[in-house]
């Protein structure tokens, strides 16, 4: 018969594996799109709103892809959009689903429209994984509240993870759990590195995002 004691290691035992692999198991995606939006001063409260009813607009109409938001927390204030996709295919099923649910993009479009002049042109990057360049840190962007990001204008070996633009640029990413701990992810980025905080009234969460840290996300 097995006693309370061996039990109670035999269970503390299997959190802890869990956890470790739940740290352990979450990969970079192959593919990331990159949408970034510069502000213009004296739009934020607006702007949020806005965003804000996009997101309701997404949740409650089917949007068939789950995004992240990224607000820079020092000048000039930038959004980062990020997507994360699997395959190419993943890419252009959500594409597809897109294209036929005509409810939601209409609605998108007269949202979004209200936007206009807010933000300088928006740049769209879609980016390469390169796992030869990247370190060993796990991929916990979504989960942490913070993420670092440093952009190169060549790819270089880095710590975080290391996406590639078609146009050669290069973008380093790495989730930080609270400001102490960006500030020293940005030391290991090195020059340039900047701290930006997930915004999650805007964000269509990931339901893995959700399940690591509840706190971010509730409501």
């Amino acid at each position: 018969m097995v006693s309370i004691k061996a039990m109670f290691r035999l269970i503390l035992c299997t959190l802890v594996i869990g956890m470790v692999a739940t740290v352990e198991g979450q990969s970079p995606p192959l593919l990331l799109q990159i949408v970034t939006e510069r502000l213009r001063a004296g739009v934020e409260k607006d702007y949020g709103r806005i965003e804000g009813e996009l997101r309701d607009a997404c949740r409650r109409l089917g949007a068939p892809n789950r995004y992240l938001a990224l607000v820079s927390i020092n000048p000039p204030t930038e959004v980062w959009w990020l997507n994360m996709y699997d395959s190419q295919a993943a890419v252009a099923r959500v594409a597809e689903a897109y294209s036929t649910n005509t409810t939601l993009l209409t609605a998108l479009r007269e949202l979004s429209a209200k936007k206009h002049g807010m933000t300088e042109p928006p740049l769209d990057r879609m980016t390469k994984f390169r796992s030869d360049l990247s370190s060993a840190d796990p991929w916990r962007i979504g989960e942490l509240q913070y993420t670092v990001v440093r952009e190169l204008h060549t790819p270089a070996k880095s710590v975080g993870a290391v996406f590639q633009s078609p146009d050669g640029r290069a973008f380093v990413l790495i989730a930080a759990s609270d400001r102490d701990n960006a500030e020293q992810q940005a030391e290991r980025l090195g020059e340039g590195a900047r701290i930006f905080e997930v915004q999650p009234k805007w964000s269509l969460p990931q339901e893995t995002w959700v399940s690591l840290n509840p706190r971010l996300w509730s409501p």
